[in-house]
């Protein structure tokens, strides 16, 4: 059965497609209009014509404009200017055949000889159509020249190239404008599902500037990143060998590889323009500090290198380091939004860590790898970053394969009512047996997971697993058990990601009520507003949602402002000095009175002794979890250790 949610994109579609659409009244933006001009100046410089056009044509007034003009030498036309149509202009033919038309010389061609633009000394021709997205006319595309010019099919090519990437704005454009409609006349309920539309809105801009942009083939897009303008990485490369074998034996260069960190989620949330913004920015910041003897470059996504050719006895690489970390960390500006990413940074230099320029790269990527691991601002490459980055790789190529060899298996760890000193529930701890590298720990697999997109799989894998596992318990012994499982941050930032444990509650036959999934501050930090509409949803099925490590994160008391929880969970940190520490006593303390003032449950977990126990009871803890009660062990054990009576 379809659900709600594709019902309503569906409805949506059917309004949209109802909505009348006056193209004549659509006006291009000075973004795309300055786009169009760039292309225009561009193709003017290759193909050495002297005009290149776009056209629009306007019915109403019986005109064709002159709508963008290369800004070429020898070019007679100007923006705006504009004839009446019925002339027989080369561009209304164009749009009459919808399609190409390429004249070498219309001196030569009784058809077009009384042309009107042989006046303004054009003879040669060769145009394409630009159609709206409902197939009217928005003009033309043409290139012309004063001289005989027989196009040539590379040439023609070109200008198709671009004909496809000004008809992809059109579509983006006529999208909008349908919006801009809908939004005018639907009623109240409609109004509700704005953020929807908008993010439906984001998604098709989003895959037509992606497909746009994989279409350019021209040589400068290969060399220069078209947002920051600065060179990209084969340049660099080019570049960086040029600067090494002119150094001499008195200096040495030095590579700074750094990353914006967790950049996905600044466009996730402010989306791609400011995103971009974010970028360009940077951009220029960094650029005031750097001289002749430096290069930059952009080389993927948020990722930057800076390579610089100095003294050995300088000590200017250490000098740059501060600055450039410096740009990152000071706060972006832009459209309302105040925006503060972190960063991590990889050096290595030559000739003392390598002596090419792919080494260098490779070398200072991976010490910016150990960096961002170990949340340290800035590391240099030494043989221990080779070592840890081989340990890494290690891990990951037997992680691969991990799920289809079956090493990944779920251990269950009782969770006890502190009251009824019963048996309600466990927590599905998941655990990695490698034949080669023995037990791995899950702080060393589940980040990497997580950074190489596994997560998922794997999250998909503990999910199954575990609300099977719940559902055969409380078949056995009827009565309610409930199952918690850890949600990784990729898992909860999926868009279905509510109705898709709603689908496999439904498959294992096991009551929302039965489910508790706990989140860590990571997840809020990503996207509040995705996190806020989440647990709503979540909630509303009657699943529980539980705040892991409560206490320890930074705005942890600003959570329980923002969002609704079931449970909160006293990390351990706080349980394990009960007996000596006065201040983790009232900590504890205070985050039991403070749920209870909530009127939410609170789990203190990590409870090895019977000290602790005692506290956590008199200070009326809902429940407990720790070695105290059971350490994590296999489902079998699990069953007849604490569901056999």
């Amino acid at each position: 059965m379809m659900n709600k949610t594709k019902e309503r994109y569906l409805q949506d579609d059917d309004v949209l497609n109802d909505i009348s659409v006056h193209t004549a009244e659509i006006c291009v933006p000075d973004d795309i209009f300055n786009s169009w001009q760039q292309t225009l100046d561009l193709i003017s410089e290759i193909v050495n014509t002297p005009a290149v056009l776009i056209m629009r044509i306007h019915k109403n007034d019986n005109k064709m404009e002159v709508f963008a003009s290369s800004k070429s030498t020898g070019n007679p036309y100007h923006r705006h200017d504009n004839d009446n149509l019925g002339n027989g202009l080369y561009c209304e033919t164009v749009i009459a055949q919808n399609a190409e038309l390429h004249i070498p010389n219309a001196l030569k061609d009784s058809y077009w000889d009384h042309n009107p633009d042989i006046k303004l000394g054009m003879i040669a021709y060769c145009g394409l159509p630009l159609l709206w997205p409902d197939n009217t006319p928005f003009g033309t595309i043409c290139m012309l020249d004063n001289k005989d010019h027989h196009y040539s099919h590379k040439f023609r090519h070109l200008l198709a190239r671009f004909q496809e990437a000004v008809v992809t704005n059109l579509a983006t454009l006529y999208q909008q404008e349908k919006l801009r409609h809908l939004n005018q006349t639907l009623d109240k309920k409609v109004q509700i599902r704005t953020h929807e539309l908008a993010e439906l809105s984001t998604k098709l801009i989003r895959e037509i500037e992606n497909r746009t942009s994989a279409e350019y083939t021209l040589e400068y897009s290969k060399i220069y990143d078209e947002l920051t303008g600065l060179p990209k990485r084969v340049s660099l490369l080019d570049s960086l060998t040029q600067m090494l074998k002119q150094s001499k034996a008195t200096q040495t260069v030095t590579v700074l590889c750094f990353s914006l960190r967790k950049f996905k989620s600044i466009n996730d949330s402010y989306g791609y323009l400011i995103g971009d913004k974010v970028l360009a920015q940077f951009s220029q910041r960094v650029k005031q500090y750097l001289d002749k003897d430096t290069l930059i470059a952009r080389i993927a996504g948020s990722e930057f290198v800076i390579a610089h050719s100095h003294r050995k006895t300088a000590s200017n690489e250490l000098e740059l380091i501060p600055k450039i970390l410096a740009c990152c960390n000071a706060p972006f500006t832009l459209a309302g939004f105040t925006i503060t990413v972190p960063s991590c940074m990889g050096v290595a230099q030559y000739p003392t860590d390598a002596n090419t320029a792919e080494e260098l790269l490779q070398k200072s990527s991976a010490a910016m790898s150990i960096s961002k691991t170990e949340g340290a601002s800035y590391s240099f490459f030494n043989q221990d970053t080779q070592s840890k980055i081989e340990q890494r790789y290690q891990l990951e190529s037997h992680l691969v394969d991990a799920l289809n060899n079956r090493e990944l298996y779920l251990n269950y760890q009782p969770l006890v009512c502190l009251k009824t000193h019963k048996i309600l529930g466990a927590e599905a701890l998941l655990r990695w047996r490698n034949p080669v590298l023995g037990q791995v720990p899950p702080d060393k697999f589940i980040n990497l997971a997580e950074r190489n997109g596994q997560i998922i799989e794997i999250g998909n894998f503990v999910l199954h697993s575990a609300l099977a596992q719940a559902a055969h318990w409380q078949a056995v012994q009827q009565r309610e058990f409930r199952i918690a499982i850890n949600i990784s941050p990729l898992q909860f930032r999926a868009l279905n990601f509510a109705d898709h444990i709603a689908d496999l509650l439904t498959l294992y036959q096991l009551p929302a009520s039965s489910l508790e999934l706990e989140i860590t501050e990571g997840i809020l930090l990503q996207d509040e507003h995705l996190a806020h509409d989440s647990i709503k949803k979540l909630q509303a099925l009657g699943i529980r949602i539980s705040l892991d490590d409560f206490g320890t994160g930074y705005s942890s008391l600003s959570y329980l402002q923002k969002y609704s929880f079931n449970t909160l969970k006293i990390d351990r940190c706080f349980i394990t000095n009960l007996e000596k520490n006065q201040q983790d006593r009232e900590l504890t303390r205070a985050i039991i009175a403070m749920g209870k003032k909530l009127n939410l449950h609170v789990i203190a977990e990590g409870v090895e002794t019977q000290e602790q126990d005692r506290f956590i009871r008199n200070e009326e803890c809902d429940y407990g979890q720790g070695y105290l009660y059971g350490k994590p062990t296999s489902a079998e054990e699990f069953e007849a250790h604490y569901l056999t009576s």
